[in-house]
């Protein structure tokens, strides 16, 4: 049984497969390659327009004679300064990924389901889970309908050719069902490494996950060993808004960024204070409900929260001056392979050896099998379910053995009522 974790970025794309032979479950990393057949674990996010309307992808020559398109994942799933409409946008990221199916087809047939992220915050899961449908979907339609698998003749049609020829497929349930597609929140997918090999205390906890186009910030719990997610957002900005990128790097055909230097100021303080005003939003939303259900003192919850981890993942969690502390949260922590089951993992120390897994955490999460997309947010109030009204209780003298629920952080409050009263 295989799985593929597809991590479309807007900069990069990552995939990793999972393949379960009876118990066992084993996980590599997608390579691919350049013009001069050079091997890398991530494939730009680009689309070459060449002068005879013949479309190159990913690693393109150093002197590209051509247009060079680029961004057209953000520009697809919402609205962008990049100046591509949607629907253009929605082309350009079929053709882009059904170059990538061409080679997993080849690889492994039709035997895999693809679990693939999507850039979302909490109010628009239903419509990123839709547009990631159709944009898969219909390359799946052009790989094996259109090109019966014929990855040479889908390289040598021209734009307007193939522009005639992509049917963009309107969304459904059976669709999504035909091709075994589920699309997780990107700011979701990225728990999965941690919590399933036990890496993360239990208790109340912010992920940030930094990738060229978009920041996606999730608050969490564990709960039965599982990720509990409270509430997520997606911001509009990354490496690429942090660099200049969007307007320096138009001619280039790689705009990866190897120095902090390149790294703007006047941006990053920008950058730092959107970031700061999404994660104060959620320590706002703690606060409340734990003000008007427990009757505690407020600091006690601002002191378990410096002890919980605010972990980074990301390409932009390579730079030291992109982790600082958000929201309350003190204990910055940055994902590597001890967060990983790396006896599972193919290649793991040619991966940690480039520092590659904090940018190969997400699709890794990604293939992480699982039985449906359904990811259920719990309101804030439930993180305190389990020591509501304690303090009224106390003092009429009751011996109620009240518990911090497993979300908050397990202290028994029979026990530790004198360390936290």
């Amino acid at each position: 049984m295989i799985t593929v974790g597809l991590d479309f970025g807007t900069h990069q794309t990552k995939v990793c497969i999972e393949d379960k032979e009876g118990v066992e479950l084993n996980y590599s990393f997608m390579k691919f390659f350049d013009a001069y057949r050079r091997e890398y674990y991530t494939l730009p996010s680009l689309v070459g327009v060449g002068k005879d309307w013949l479309l190159s992808y990913g690693y393109l020559p150093r002197k590209y004679d051509g247009r060079i398109i680029r961004y057209f994942k953000q520009s697809t799933f919402r609205p962008s300064p990049f100046g591509m409409s949607q629907i253009n946008a929605m082309y350009f990221s079929t053709w882009y990924l059904a170059y990538i199916l061409f080679d997993l087809e080849e690889i492994y047939g039709q035997e895999f389901t693809i679990q693939m992220g999507a850039p979302t915050d909490s109010d628009h899961v239903r419509q990123a889970k839709v547009i990631a449908t159709r944009i898969i979907a219909s390359a799946y339609k052009l790989v094996e309908d259109i090109f019966a698998n014929n990855k040479e003749k889908f390289l040598s049609t021209p734009m307007q050719e193939l522009t005639e020829l992509t049917e963009l497929v309107p969304y459904s349930k059976e669709v999504k069902e035909e091709y075994g597609l589920l699309v997780f929140p990107e700011a979701y997918a990225c728990l999965k490494p941690l919590i399933s090999q036990g890496k993360l205390a239990t208790g109340m906890s912010l992920m940030i996950d930094i990738g060229g186009g978009t920041t996606d910030i999730s608050f969490f719990t564990i709960e039965n060993n599982k990720p509990q997610v409270y509430d997520f957002y997606s911001i509009n900005k990354g490496l690429n808004y942090l660099t200049c990128a969007n307007e320096n790097g138009k001619e280039g055909t790689e705009i990866i960024v190897k120095d902090a230097s390149e790294i703007s100021n006047n941006r990053r303080t920008a950058y730092i204070k959107e970031v700061n005003q999404v994660c104060n939003s959620l320590r706002a939303k703690l606060q409340k409900e734990f003000k008007q259900q427990t009757g505690l003192n407020m600091q006690r919850l601002l002191d378990a929260l410096k002890n919980r981890p605010l972990v980074y993942c990301g390409g932009g969690s390579t730079f030291a001056s992109l982790r600082v502390k958000y929201g309350g949260y003190k204990d910055k922590k940055q994902i590597s392979h001890k967060e990983w089951n790396v006896k599972s993992i193919k290649d793991i120390e040619e991966i940690i050896d480039d520092d590659l897994c904090p940018i190969l955490s997400t699709a890794y999460g990604l293939a992480i099998s699982t039985e449906n997309d359904n990811i259920v947010m719990k309101p804030f109030k439930d993180i305190f379910e389990n020591i509501r009204g304690y303090e009224e209780e106390h003092h009429k003298g009751t011996t109620r053995d009240y518990k911090f629920g497993s979300a908050y952080g397990g202290f028994n409050y029979a026990d530790d009522w004198d360390a936290w009263k």
